[in-house]
């Protein structure tokens, strides 16, 4: 089983992260399941429930599942009744299929090697109905990487009894984008320190969407942004694949 993620980060996650741009994507994700008459959603990489709660608010039978315990901690304090799996998500046994499964946020590009990423598409279709939905959100590496390499950012959040200074750095290492964060919680006269690193497998889109069609994916619709909009290598920041069980 893989390392697990966030173990210090978890209860600042949503602080720093842009629940904004995540509440309009949410929205997104919920008419494109909607479309399809999905009732019945597993959450892949749920984390901290940031898309299973407004979807759960949208009517949607849906369950998560994360390998963070530190995340399902967080997320457990927003919903005390939607069913969460402590799971890797290359390797989880469910005994049931969903309408549609969906894993954001580049969840997917946490596992270490392609390798990974194949046994998790298969595990994803053998937990699908016939005609089911399947939701990837991953990043488009060739403009991130380009834009941001050895990017360094700041920011202060304002957070219950004090304030939370985090700074952000960002590079290429091989085949690994990496994410730094550095956080520096303070309340009152106590401060509190953490660091995180978060290593996204950096893939191929060819490759990925050769093996989709493989597995028996159609891939209905590649979608440029968190939000929808067409797909442009040049100026996308994210690959969002809709794809459906043959």
């Amino acid at each position: 089983m893989r390392k697990s993620l966030y173990i210090k980060s978890a209860p600042y996650y949503d602080i720093v992260v842009d629940s904004k741009v995540i509440a309009k994507s949410a929205k997104f994700i919920s008419k494109l399941l909607s479309r399809f008459n999905v009732k019945s959603v597993l959450e892949l990489g749920c984390g901290t429930g940031l898309y299973f709660i407004p979807l759960k608010k949208d009517k949607f039978d849906i369950e998560g599942l994360d390998l963070s315990q530190s995340m399902l901690k967080e997320a457990r304090k927003k919903s005390k009744t939607i069913k969460l799996y402590k799971k890797d998500m290359s390797t989880f046994k469910i005994n049931k299929k969903y309408d549609a499964i969906i894993c954001l946020n580049s969840s997917l590009l946490a596992l270490p090697n392609f390798q990974l990423i194949k046994k998790t598409i298969k595990n994803i279709s053998k937990h699908l109905k016939e005609e089911g939905i399947m939701i990837l959100c991953l990043p488009n590496h060739s403009k991130e990487i380009k834009e941001s390499n050895n990017e360094r950012s700041e920011e202060t959040h304002k957070i219950t009894g004090g304030i939370l200074k985090s700074i952000c750095f960002s590079h290429k290492k091989g085949n690994k984008w990496i994410e730094e964060w550095h956080g520096t919680v303070k309340k009152g006269n106590k401060s509190y320190k953490f660091k995180d690193v978060f290593e996204e497998f950096i893939f191929s889109p060819k490759e990925l969407e050769t093996f989709l069609k493989i597995t028996g994916f159609e891939i209905l619709k590649i979608y440029g942004s968190r939000t929808g909009g067409n797909f442009n290598n040049k100026n996308s920041y994210r690959r969002v694949y809709l794809c459906k069980k043959q």
